[in-house]
Formats: C-alpha cells, sequence, structure tokens
C-alpha cells in the first residue's frame, strides 16, 4: 500500500479526478440546458379550437325497398347514375298483380251497379222504407265500399311494384341487377341528392354550449390528406345521444361550401376543427411557458414574474397583462 502511495500516483489521481468532476459537470451543464428553451412574446392571431371527428353524409337521401317479394322484372339505372324525380328505377315483373288490380277494379265495377239497383228500387220510400228493403239496400252499399277498398289495396300493390325516384340525386347501393332474380323487401336501392351533403360531427357535452349557428369550420377529411374544406356550422341537435365510448355528445351539422360538393362521397372520414373564438394582434406565448400564473425571464439568476392570461388554443395562451412584446422567456 505504501508502495502504492507514491507522490507521483497522488498528483495524478488529483488530475484523474479533476477531469472527471470536469466532464460530469460539463455533462451536467448540458443536459440541462438541452431541458430549457428559450421563448419570445409575440403578437398574432390565436384561436380557441374544438377538434372533432366526423363523416360526410347527405341530408336528402331515399333509401327504396320493394314492399313485398316477387321476381325482378326490370332496371333502368346503374350504379353512379344520375337520375330525375319521379323516374321509375326498378321495378318487379307486375304481370300477375296487374291481373290482381285488374280484376279487383271489376268486381268493384260489379258491385256498384248492384248497389244502384237496390238504391233505384227503394227511391221515393225515404219514410216508408221496410226493414227488408233497407236490409238489401245496406247490405249491397257496404259491398261496394268493400270491394272498393280492394281495388285500392290492389291499386297500391301494382304501384308498388316499381320503385321511382322520390328525388333527384344519384343511385347508389343497388342490392340486385338481375332481371329474374327473386326480390325480397331488403332489396331496392338508395338515391342521394349530392348537392345534400354535409358533415356530421359529435360535440361532447361540455364544449356544445360554445357552438353557434354559422361559425366558421375547418374539414380535413381522409380522402383528402393535403387539402382542407371551408365550412359552417348549420344545425345543432337538440337531443343527446352516446358516442362509440359511452359520453355524451350532441349531432352538429356542417355545410360544406358549394364548390367542394363536388369532391365529396357519401361516407367519407375526417376532422373539424370549429373555430369558437378569434383575436387578432394580441400578445402570445406557448402554452406551457406559463406555470401557475408564472413566467420566468431569461437571465442570471432567472426572474419569474406573474401574468394575466386570455384566449387559449391548443398551442399558444394569449398574455393580457404583465409582460411586453419582445420579452424573452425560459420554457421548461
Amino acid at each position: 500500500m505504501r508502495k502504492w502511495m507514491t507522490r507521483r500516483n497522488v498528483v495524478l489521481l488529483g488530475v484523474i479526478l479533476l477531469l472527471l468532476g470536469g466532464w460530469w459537470y460539463q455533462n451536467k451543464s448540458k443536459s440541462k440546458s438541452k431541458e430549457l428553451r428559450i421563448e419570445e412574446v409575440t403578437r398574432g392571431t390565436i384561436e380557441e379550437v374544438v377538434s372533432v371527428s366526423g363523416e360526410v353524409e347527405a341530408e336528402k337521401k331515399a333509401v327504396l325497398n320493394f314492399p313485398l317479394a316477387g321476381k325482378l322484372g326490370y332496371v333502368r339505372v346503374s350504379e353512379g347514375e344520375s337520375v330525375a324525380k319521379g323516374q321509375a328505377l326498378m321495378g318487379l315483373d307486375s304481370r300477375d298483380v296487374g291481373a290482381a288490380e285488374v280484376a279487383a277494379y271489376y268486381k268493384y265495377l260489379a258491385a256498384d251497379a248492384n248497389a244502384k239497383e237496390v238504391e233505384d228500387s227503394v227511391k221515393g220510400h225515404d219514410k216508408d222504407e221496410s226493414f227488408v228493403q233497407k236490409n238489401d239496400r245496406v247490405a249491397a252499399q257496404t259491398a261496394r265500399d268493400i270491394a272498393y277498398d280492394a281495388w285500392q289495396t290492389a291499386k297500391r300493390a301494382y304501384a308498388n311494384t316499381s320503385l321511382t325516384a322520390p328525388i333527384a340525386g344519384i343511385v347508389t347501393g343497388l342490392t340486385t341487377t338481375v332481371v329474374g332474380d327473386t326480390v325480397g323487401i331488403t332489396d331496392g336501392l338508395t338515391v342521394v341528392d349530392p348537392q345534400s351533403l354535409y358533415f356530421e360531427i359529435e360535440v361532447d357535452e361540455s364544449d356544445v354550449g360554445k357552438i353557434r349557428l354559422n361559425q366558421p369550420v375547418q374539414i380535413s377529411l381522409d380522402a383528402f390528406e393535403s387539402e382542407e374544406f371551408s365550412g359552417i356550422v348549420q344545425k345543432i341537435g337538440f337531443e343527446s345521444r352516446l358516442s362509440s365510448t359511452g359520453a355524451t355528445v350532441y349531432p352538429v351539422w356542417v355545410v360544406f361550401s358549394p364548390e367542394a360538393l363536388s369532391k365529396l362521397r357519401l361516407g367519407m372520414n375526417g376532422d373539424a376543427d370549429i373555430v369558437l373564438q378569434r383575436k387578432e394582434n394580441v400578445l402570445k406565448l406557448p402554452i406551457e411557458a406559463v406555470v401557475d400564473g408564472e413566467v420566468t425571464l431569461t437571465g442570471e439568476p432567472e426572474k419569474k414574474v406573474k401574468v394575466e392570461t386570455g384566449l387559449e388554443s391548443e398551442m399558444e395562451v394569449e398574455i393580457t397583462s404583465g409582460l411586453s412584446e419582445g420579452v424573452k422567456v425560459v420554457v421548461r
């Protein structure tokens, strides 16, 4: 031990310890500097925004299905085709239904003729009509009413063999196009008015009180990654619903600008930013620069200053008092 503890070795050990201490101090200083960020109070625009997800829907969308089963008689449209209001789109083989409608009509004519004959036979006997006469008259009139109702039912059945467009729009969702195929009440098609497309979002109940009609909205759709669409709030739902996560939300309808409609498709997903408040030419800082109402000024030693804040966005906060433009602060 004494042999090792020579003067030369002690000096060497001291140098090593000094070097290690310098290395440790230098790395600690670098680490500390990396944790700090210097930001400057700037003047500009700040917005309070609610960001939510949504989907493109259509206000005018008609889902057309056959009310009865049968064989497909004709298909006069294809998916994606534009149609006019009242245009016949597809229908069942209506020959049997049509024959039943004609038969019901003739039965009504026969019942009507019989009722009129009975009514003629009792004319002038309003005061002295016998029980037998009254019974015959009422029976004939009732038979005529029943026959008329049966005819009207047959007419509706015949009309229902054809699906016609209740609105002008584009055909979507054809379930079958094979003539002769057996179809049922789940078969048919959908007609959508492309001019009625809107973006439906769900706003949490904690934010819905801040939503107003005609508020500006910026929409980003997954189908157009590099493009934003402008819109405004058109409707705010009156009744709440539960979101997929179980939260209480309210539906909000956002209408697109007219020039965007030609690009949109039903069911497109995306995100919407609703601008709740907007202030221009205000002092602002990154939101993490303000901690418990204070900011830390640069310098040695560092100095903390109390500030008052106003509008907040996700990234920035308005400084209403306590700092001036150009002041530099420390952000940890």
